[in-house]
């Protein structure tokens, strides 16, 4: 690996930002905080005080005509804007999912990233989880899925918020905060037609909270063939069976005020099934827990395989570095960002019409 540090430009200094990206920026030595952005000034400055960080913007732009940004990660709501203009200014990048609110405002995202030659990863760390890899290895090691069983009711959200310090400035007009979530919303109306926009905040749940688990699934599974049938069970849920070559797939999604977190997939296979649990992803180092059920001669064996003690945050960042310093193949290009977001819009349009 080249002797260089890499310096972050960060667009967005909220949540994630706060609570995962920035500390382990300053943690690891192949990058330091070159700048930060953000349409608060007083996010901006609390921040920039606290890292340590001259370069302060409030206009995304003029962080990417910094000269001493090498790579930037997009921690806005709405993103594709930003990719675009990351990759025009030759920016190495990682965008928060998703990669943009519709199959059709990514498309050209992923083919702008393809021609640029840049590192352009969506922020899907569920990749990089030390047990999601060890169950990668199980499912792979039981053959032909005799069925798959996806499920994300999530939990709690406002537990993880006591474990760090986070500012929040409400020094942004509502107005216009309340503006560009209303042009998102009539873009994710056209995409979805307008015999399915009624579901637009289903849909919008569906990128928010499990567009992770459509990522792991791709991962583990490939692209499903069809969407045989979905369904909106309650007004934060959704069922959906989805075919991969013969192979059924149970997908579901909802928000539940779980005290756990109930995240999980569970392949059956002709002899062993493999489950992989999936830990808070507020929670530093625990990762996922794969748990395998197998023949023990005549009878039966179960085990538990913990992840080593990593957060998928971290090694998202190490891999990033690897990447850029060394070459390294992405694992979570923008063109599996873009596969999700069609594989969402499906789903919805194989429910029932719903109008506004």
């Amino acid at each position: 690996m080249q002797d260089r540090i890499i310096g972050v430009g960060v667009i967005g200094c909220g949540e994630i930002a706060q609570l995962m990206h920035l500390p382990y920026l300053q943690e690891l030595p192949a990058f330091r905080i070159a700048a930060l952005c953000d349409i608060s000034p007083g996010t901006v400055d609390k921040i920039g005080d606290h890292y340590g960080v001259a370069a302060r913007y409030t206009d995304h732009r003029a962080l990417l005509a910094d000269p001493n940004v090498d790579a930037v990660v997009i921690c806005t709501y709405d993103h594709g804007e930003m990719v675009t203009d990351a990759i025009r200014a030759g920016k190495h990048l990682i965008v928060e999912k998703p990669l943009a609110f519709t199959p059709e405002e990514a498309r050209p995202l992923v083919e702008q990233a393809e021609r640029s030659g840049l590192v352009a990863l969506v922020g899907y760390m569920k990749f990089y989880d030390p047990g999601y890899e060890i169950g990668l290895e199980r499912i792979a090691a039981i053959g032909r899925p005799k069925s798959i069983h996806v499920h994300d009711f999530a939990g709690r959200f406002d537990r993880y918020g006591k474990l760090y310090t986070q500012t929040r400035i409400a020094d942004v007009p509502a107005d216009l905060l309340a503006a560009g979530r209303d042009a998102v919303a009539r873009r994710v109306d056209v995409a979805l037609g307008p015999d399915h926009a009624g579901y637009r905040d289903l849909y919008l749940l569906l990128l928010g909270l499990s567009s992770h688990d459509l990522a792991v699934m791709r991962g583990a599974f490939g692209t499903p063939s069809h969407v045989v049938h979905a369904q909106q069970t309650g007004p934060n849920q959704l069922l959906a069976v989805l075919d991969y070559d013969g192979i059924p797939c149970l997908f579901d999604m909802a928000l539940a005020q779980y005290e756990w977190w109930d995240e999980w997939i569970h392949v059956h296979g002709e002899r062993d099934e493999v489950r992989i649990d999936f830990q808070n992803p507020y929670f530093r180092n625990a990762s996922a827990i794969v748990r395998v059920r197998e023949a023990a001669g005549e009878t039966a064996s179960e085990r538990v395989i913990p992840g080593i003690p990593d957060t998928a945050f971290r090694r998202e960042w190490q891999h990033f570095a690897d990447c850029i310093l060394a070459g390294a193949k992405p694992r979570t290009p923008l063109s599996g960002g873009l596969a999700d977001l069609d594989l969402a819009v499906q789903i919805i349009q194989a429910m029932p019409p719903k109008r506004l």
